[in-house]
Formats: structure tokens, sequence, C-alpha cells
């Protein structure tokens, strides 16, 4: 799936996706952009609260200024977190991420219930050249064949991810970096609990 603007069973891939070069400059240029991978963090919106982070200008920037989905949708807020997976495991990072669906984690923790977002998406800032760290989407089942997405710089990737298990090819050289947004309807429980963080 290498070509710009490829939609395939709910998959949007763009490619040069940020034509701001200032915030390019300003993801490639903040140091706690990854400073804390795995991470959940929440924020409420443009609509209640002004982008104060490098990852919620980058939010707005895809979502508020520039959304690539001509279907409107009523949303709470955002989930995000940063994602590091390299092939040199020794810095303690893993160089695959298992297959999987996005869900409320906290409130699966706590009672078993399973509510997912309402939308997923993936952004690949730029970053050292590396091999493997593949998105696979199985978007016909786990025993079929997975849709695959390379992991591109400034390459944005939009799919069902509480729908799809989708996992990462193992990193076989160097460090793949991504952030992933998912768009939710209702407030997950780790938000209401706390267990999320809030920046700002």
């Amino acid at each position: 799936m290498d070509n710009k603007n490829k939609s395939i069973r709910m998959i949007v891939v763009i490619d040069n996706f940020i034509k701001d070069e200032n915030l390019l400059r300003e993801i490639r240029d903040d140091k706690s952009f990854f400073s804390d991978p795995g991470v959940y963090y929440w924020w409420d919106g443009w609509w209640n609260n002004k982008a104060t982070s490098t990852k919620q200008k980058l939010i707005d920037y895809i979502w508020s200024d520039n959304c690539p989905l001509s279907q409107a949708m009523s949303i709470r807020g955002f989930e995000y977190w940063t994602g590091i997976q390299t092939a040199n495991t020794e810095m303690g990072f893993n160089n695959n991420l298992g297959n999987h669906y996005d869900k409320d984690e906290t409130l699966f923790a706590e009672t078993g219930e399973i509510v997912t977002p309402s939308m997923g998406s993936v952004y690949y800032p730029e970053q050292s050249k590396f091999e493997g760290g593949m998105l696979e989407i199985y978007t016909e089942g786990v025993d079929k064949a997975p849709e695959v997405v390379y992991a591109k710089p400034n390459r944005l990737v939009i799919f069902d991810a509480g729908k799809y298990v989708h996992a990462v090819t193992p990193v076989t050289s160097g460090i793949r970096k991504a952030i992933a947004i998912n768009l939710w309807l209702t407030e997950p429980l780790g938000k209401q609990n706390g267990a999320m963080r809030i920046e700002g």
C-alpha cells in the first residue's frame, strides 16, 4: 500500500501529510515527544482546551485543520501515546507489537467489558532509517493475510483500530517511532479515574 491517499477496506494512507514546515520542525526538535513511550494521554480537544504540547498541536493539525475524513464525527476527545520498537531490544523496547485491537484498557481490566474507540490513526514522524516495523491490519480476520502498511516518514494512517486486529512486524534494523491517536465518542474509564495523563 504505497500509493498516496489510498483507501482499502476502511484504511486510509496519506503520504507527506504535514505541509506545515514549522510543525514538522517542532516535532523533529521536541526532545520530549518520545520520552515516555507507552504512556497514555488524554486531550479534550481544541474546542475545550487550546493545544499546548507538540503532540496536541499534531492532533489539532490532523483532525481540526486538515481533517482527512469526509464524514462528521461527534467525539469527546483524543487518547494518544507514542511507541518505539527497535532491533536492539537491550535498549528496553520490544522489536515488535503483537496482534491486538484498541479498547478501553482500564475498563476491560476492571470489568472485562469491551468498549472501543470511534476511529484510530497512526502518524510516523521524520526519523532515522530503519528496516521492518510494518503495520499489519487484519481487515478480513486473523486467518487471512493482513493489509501491510510501511512506516514511512510523514505518513498518516487511519483505520478502525477498535475493530481490526493489528500488529507491528519485527524491526530488524534501527529504531521505529510512531504516535497513535484514537478518537473517542465517550471518555474512556482511564480518563475518568485519572489513569490517563493530561499534558499541559
